[in-house]
């Protein structure tokens, strides 16, 4: 492979570390809506990738050319260095969530395929109700009255997102 092919297969890996590096130093809260706002696009070619495809070939497709993507971001971090902080805790505290991303994505592909973005994304966006319930359990996290009326705000948008369907059905 020539210098140049190589040059430019990495240049975008170089700016997505500075791109981290500026993201470290971004309000937290700035950053979630950022993540919101990028989440919010995703489905609509998520929607569109499963008219023609099957669920779990998006999936498969997807998750290959996110690793082609990350490895060279992993290698070119300097991360793999740490590989000794891998121990088989911290192998089965991300395998164990990577394990439910696949599956919930997958079940996602599915729901999606088979109705409109418009429902199921809100749909799933209850999934905090779950966290709060989890975190409590869990985490020992506590329930504060803000959290409790926020998850119930969120499960109300999603029913009055979705009523007519809940009503027929």
């Amino acid at each position: 492979m020539k210098l140049k092919t190589i040059i430019l297969i990495l240049l975008p890996y170089h700016h997505l570390n500075r791109l981290r590096s500026i993201s470290m130093n971004v309000n937290p809260n700035l950053l979630a809506l950022i993540v919101a706002a990028i989440w919010g696009l995703a489905p609509i070619f998520e929607k569109l990738s499963l008219q023609v495809m099957s669920p779990i070939y998006v999936l498969c497709v997807r998750f290959f050319l996110v690793t082609c993507l990350l490895v060279p971001i992993f290698i070119s971090s300097n991360q793999v260095l740490s590989l000794d902080d891998l121990t088989f805790r911290n192998l089965l505290l991300i395998l164990v969530p990577g394990l439910l991303a696949v599956l919930g994505i997958y079940l996602y592909f599915n729901a999606l395929s088979g109705s409109s973005a418009s429902k199921i994304v809100p749909l799933t966006a209850i999934y905090p109700l779950f966290t709060c319930f989890y975190a409590y359990i869990f985490l020992k996290e506590d329930f504060t009255t803000e959290k409790i009326i926020g998850t119930i705000l969120i499960v109300a948008g999603v029913f009055v997102l979705n009523y007519k369907d809940y009503l027929q059905n």
